[in-house]
C-alpha cells in the first residue's frame, strides 16, 4: 500500500480498518474526498487524547455480556485500561473488573476480595466453572423428571399399578375368599346329599329280607300268605 497512489489508498483503506476506526470510516467516508483529507480527519478522531477519552467512556460503562466468558471479559477490561493509562495500578484495574462483571459472579468475588488482577482471574474462572457445572446438573435433573412424567402420561397403567397394589391385593383376597366359601357351601351340600343317598342305598330293606315259610317266597310273613289259603 505504501507504493500506491493517493487515489487507490483512499479507495481501499476500508479493508485495513477495524473496530472503532472502521465504524468511524462508515460515517465519515462520504465527506472525505482525498487521501490528505482522510489523514487529517483520522488524526483528529483518533489522536492520543481522543483515544483515551473514547477508551475511558467505554471502560466506564462496559459490562460482561451473557455469553462472554470471564477470560474474554478480563482481556477486554485490561486492554481498555492500558489505552487510558499504561501505568494504571492493579487496584484501579480491579475496581473496573469488579464493577462490570456478571451479577452471578460479583457477590462471590466481593467476598473473596482478590488483591491482584491475576488472583481475580483465577478465582473468577473457578467460580464460573463451578456455576456452569451446577447449571448442567439442574438441567439434567429437570430433563429426567420431565421424561418420567412423559412416560407416566403415555403409559398411565404404570402409575396405577404402583400406586394401588394393596387395594387390588385386598380385593383379590376378598374375591378369592368369597369364591372359596361359596364353593365350600356347594361342595358341602353335595357331599351331604351324596352321603345321604349312599346311606339310603346301603340301608337294608326290612321287608325284602322277610321269607314266608308257607310258600317259600320273600316279602311277606306266613300269616299274610294268601297262597296257603288256596292249597
Amino acid at each position: 500500500m505504501a507504493n500506491w497512489d493517493d487515489e487507490h489508498k483512499l479507495q481501499y483503506i476500508s479493508i485495513h480498518l477495524q473496530g472503532d476506526a472502521y465504524k468511524w470510516w462508515i460515517q465519515a467516508s462520504e465527506k472525505i474526498k482525498s487521501w490528505s483529507h482522510f489523514v487529517d480527519e483520522i488524526k483528529q478522531a483518533f489522536g492520543s487524547t481522543r483515544m483515551k477519552e473514547l477508551a475511558f467512556e467505554q471502560l466506564k460503562w462496559y459490562k460482561q455480556s451473557t455469553n462472554q466468558s470471564i477470560t474474554q471479559y478480563f482481556d477486554k477490561i485490561i486492554e481498555l485500561c492500558r489505552r487510558i493509562d499504561t501505568t494504571m495500578s492493579d487496584s484501579m484495574k480491579l475496581q473496573y473488573l469488579t464493577a462490570g462483571v456478571k451479577e452471578s459472579l460479583k457477590f462471590h468475588i466481593a467476598l473473596k476480595e482478590p488483591l491482584t488482577t491475576e488472583a481475580f482471574l483465577l478465582y473468577a474462572r473457578k467460580l464460573e466453572d463451578t456455576l456452569s457445572f451446577a447449571g448442567n446438573d439442574d438441567e439434567t435433573n429437570e430433563y429426567d423428571e420431565s421424561q418420567g412424567v412423559a412416560t407416566m402420561q403415555q403409559r398411565p397403567w404404570i402409575s396405577y399399578k404402583f400406586q394401588t397394589p394393596r387395594k387390588n391385593y385386598s380385593q383379590n383376597i376378598q374375591y378369592s375368599t368369597s369364591r372359596n366359601s361359596q364353593g365350600y357351601g356347594k361342595n358341602n351340600l353335595f357331599n351331604k346329599n351324596t352321603l345321604s343317598s349312599d346311606t339310603s342305598q346301603r340301608k337294608p330293606n326290612k321287608q325284602s329280607s322277610v321269607i314266608c315259610y308257607a310258600c317259600g317266597t320273600s316279602g311277606h310273613y306266613a300269616r299274610d300268605c294268601v297262597r296257603s289259603h288256596f292249597d
